[in-house]
Formats: structure tokens, sequence, C-alpha cells
């Protein structure tokens, strides 16, 4: 069974698969605070479209995987799955996802389906092949989990508070990202993706790319990432402790970035850590307003 199961986790990513989950949980909290059926719909087919665009991803750049450290046992390149087999299973995780999601929101739900596999499969990982601004379109299809929920819990699409939660989560996926790319600079180079353009260390010119030869400031980025924690602070968005705490936490990662910059691990661990507590801070006070 372990034999089975292990190549099919590494196919979809939990993890991945549950952020998007937990992302789409808020969503649906802030819109409609209360647990039902359409919350548990919303979130399982958040969770297949995560591992559908996943498997789907592999099976576009199995030949990169193949050349990459971190990637080269995954099941494609290890020769554990044919990219057929993993083409069906992307299908299929992708077609259950739009079923779930279609009955719980109806054509505007589907509608949002589509748009993140076209951002993520369709512009996203073509991208990644040609310049690192591949960073700023992905982080369009990284957004949308909440606005998922929101949507399969009726709320409108321009609201102010899912607008301000979508962009809190484009801001963290460049720092996100950036600092992922650093640390297995060498990975990317070796598989010819031009994010390896991305300085590995403060002060280090890349050796090619936009991003490379302007330094890219990814503290920028980070501080806008922390400016909108504030302001979903200072909306009411979190209340009570939970205020603090965000408050607390967009201070401290203005604060620390100087010192974690060329720390790339510690950066990373930081800057996720921070959006899975703003992500369950804010579900928390839209179930529990006076926790």
């Amino acid at each position: 069974m372990t034999t089975v199961l292990a190549p099919l986790a590494r196919l979809i990513r939990p993890r991945v698969c549950l952020f998007a989950v937990l992302a789409s949980l808020t969503g649906y909290a802030l819109a409609r605070p209360q647990a039902e059926a359409g919350m548990a719909l919303a979130a399982t087919g958040a969770f297949f479209l995560a591992a559908g665009c996943s498997a789907l991803n592999q099976v576009q750049e199995r030949r990169q995987d193949a050349l990459m450290r971190r990637t080269a046992d995954r099941p494609l390149p290890a020769g554990q799955w044919t990219w057929p087999q993993a083409l069906a299973l992307a299908v299929s995780l992708l077609a259950l996802s739009l079923g779930l999601l279609a009955q719980v929101g109806g054509l505007p739900l589907a509608g949002l389906w589509l748009a993140v596999l076209l951002i993520y499969n369709g512009l996203y990982t073509p991208l990644k092949r040609v310049t690192p601004l591949c960073i700023l379109v992905g982080g369009l299809a990284g957004a949308l989990p909440p606005v998922l929920g929101w949507m399969a819990a009726g709320g409108r699409i321009l609201d102010y508070r899912i607008v301000l939660v979508a962009g809190v989560l484009y801001f963290w996926q460049v720092p996100h990202f950036g600092l992922f790319a650093r640390m297995h600079r060498t990975d990317y180079q070796t598989a010819g993706f031009p994010v390896a353009a991305l300085p590995a260390r403060s002060g280090q010119s890349g050796q090619s790319g936009q991003f490379g030869r302007s330094r890219f400031p990814l503290f920028v980025w980070l501080l806008a990432y922390s400016a909108g924690l504030l302001q979903a602070s200072a909306l009411g968005l979190v209340s009570g402790p939970g205020q603090m705490v965000v408050t607390a936490m967009a201070l401290g990662l203005a604060l620390a970035w100087p010192l974690t910059r060329n720390r790339e691990r510690l950066g990373f661990a930081l800057v996720n850590a921070s959006m899975l507590c703003f992500l369950a801070t804010l579900a928390l006070t839209a179930l529990w307003p006076g926790a």
C-alpha cells in the first residue's frame, strides 16, 4: 500500500493541497461564518483542483524534473508512473473538482476553476522556462483559493474584504517563491529555468534575466505583504487577540527581513508560517468573532 500511496502523494503534493483547502475555508467563513455542506464541498473541490493542477504540472515539467535533485525522485522521472497515467489522474482530479465546485457555486465558480487552471498550467508553467516574471503570473493562481471559498458561500467578488485577502496572498507569493528559488538556485540553473537568475545572496547579480540584473527586491514585496497584514488588522478582518497577533506578525516580518535576507531557509519558514497563521486567524475570527 505504501508503495502505491507514496508516488501518488508526490504527484498531488498534499501540503500544497491542504494550503488551498485552508485558504478556501477562510474565504467561505468570511462570507458565511457557519459550518455547512457547501463549506465541505468547496474545501474538497479546492483540494482536488490543487491536486489536479499539481499532477498536470508534473506531466508538463517531467523532463526538467529529471534534471533537478529536488524533483528527480518524483514518480514520472523515477519511472514509477508513465506520463499518460499521470495525465489521466490529473484529468480525473480536475473533473472531480469542477463537478464539486459547479454544484456548490454554479457557473461563476466553474469560471474561477477555469481561471486557476489556465493561469497555473496554461501560463505560469510554460513561462517558467522563459522568464522570471512567471512569478508574477503564478501569484495570481495562488491568490484565488480564498476567492473560491468566498464565491462558494455567495459572496460578491468585488467586496473589499475578499479583494484584500486575495491581495495579501498575492504579495506573499513573491517572497515565498523568490526565497524558494534562491534555496534551490543550482537545481533551477541545471534545468534551465530563468528563475535561477534571482540573486542567491544580497548584492549578488544574476547571470541573466530582468530580476537578476536589477537584484530583484524581495524585501519590497515582503513590506507590501506586511502592509496588507496591517490593513487586514486595521479594517477589523481579525479582532481581539488575533488582531494583536497579526499586527505583531506584520511588524516582525518587516523588521526581521534585514536579518534573514541572507538566510533563505529561515526567511522561507517565517514567511510561510506567517501566512498559515494569518489564514487561521481570519477563519477563527469569522467563525467565533468574540474569541
